[in-house]
Order: C-alpha cells, then sequence, then structure tokens
C-alpha cells in the first residue's frame, strides 16, 4: 500500500494530477449531470477509461509533507471509480426515478422499482448487476406509513 502511494514520486509520467482532475469535473458534469441521455452516458464511460490511463502517468514533485499535487493523484483513483460506478449504473438504470432522471427514459418502470444496481471491480473491469433491495425494517416503514397520513 505504501509502495502505490509514493510511487506517484517515481512515476516517470507526464500527466499532471490537477488537468486530470479537472477534465473529470467537466466530464461528469456535461455528460454525467442531472438531466442524462444514453449516448452521453456511453461516451462519458469512453472518457473515463482514457481519464483512468491519464491518472495512472500522473507524476508528482516535491516531498511527502503537505504536498496537495500528491493527495489529488492518490484521491483521482476513488473519483474515478466512483465516477465509473455513478456511469454505469445510470446506464443501466433505464427509467427516471429519484434524483435519477433520463430524458430518454422519462417515465417509471416496475421492474426497476424493488432493485439496486450495485457495481463491483471484478479482474479489473466495473460490472453491474442488479440485486434485490433488502426489505425495508418494520419500524422504518411504519415511520413511512406514519408520515404518509
Amino acid at each position: 500500500m505504501t509502495r502505490h502511494a509514493t510511487s506517484y514520486f517515481d512515476n516517470e509520467g507526464t500527466e499532471d494530477a490537477y488537468a486530470v482532475h479537472r477534465a473529470l469535473q467537466e466530464t461528469m458534469q456535461a455528460l454525467v449531470g442531472i438531466i442524462r441521455v444514453e449516448s452521453e452516458l456511453l461516451e462519458a464511460k469512453e472518457r473515463l477509461a482514457e481519464l483512468a490511463e491519464r491518472a495512472s502517468k500522473c507524476a508528482v514533485e516535491g516531498n511527502l509533507q503537505f504536498n496537495p499535487g500528491w493527495h489529488l493523484a492518490l484521491d483521482l483513483e476513488s473519483m474515478l471509480a466512483v465516477s465509473n460506478c455513478t456511469t454505469l449504473s445510470a446506464i443501466e438504470r433505464r427509467e427516471s426515478r429519484g434524483g435519477h432522471t433520463r430524458d430518454d427514459y422519462p417515465g417509471f418502470r416496475p421492474e426497476f422499482e424493488n432493485v439496486n444496481m450495485i457495481t463491483r471491480l471484478v479482474d479489473g473491469e466495473y460490472v453491474v448487476a442488479q440485486e434485490p433491495k433488502p426489505q425495508m425494517p418494520d419500524e422504518l416503514a411504519r415511520l413511512f406509513e406514519e408520515g404518509a397520513h
């Protein structure tokens, strides 16, 4: 773990973590924003793969003490993971529900009502699976019922 974390100091790559971070922000804002469509989500998926490649080539200078560039290079791994999970789950969920809005699928679809999209990293690839939602605990269900009346 330590070896991986400090590898950015030895990396002979030419990518700047700040530039990759900015490109990631722009990609997610433009293509995986509030209103989503499949063509943009698929484009985001491609860009995320390119950004992961760029992130692997990030190099940092300086030392281990207070080094924001190094911290950002480390954080990019997690940011890319979350971005991939969000994008791939949004591609799979072909409906609009709650905070997830698909312009190309404007309504609810009953087959998605009782499933969660679960994204896992399997052999270096992100895989999305629909898994049944766990049953709501009785005490929580009662609170929802009480709030509805």
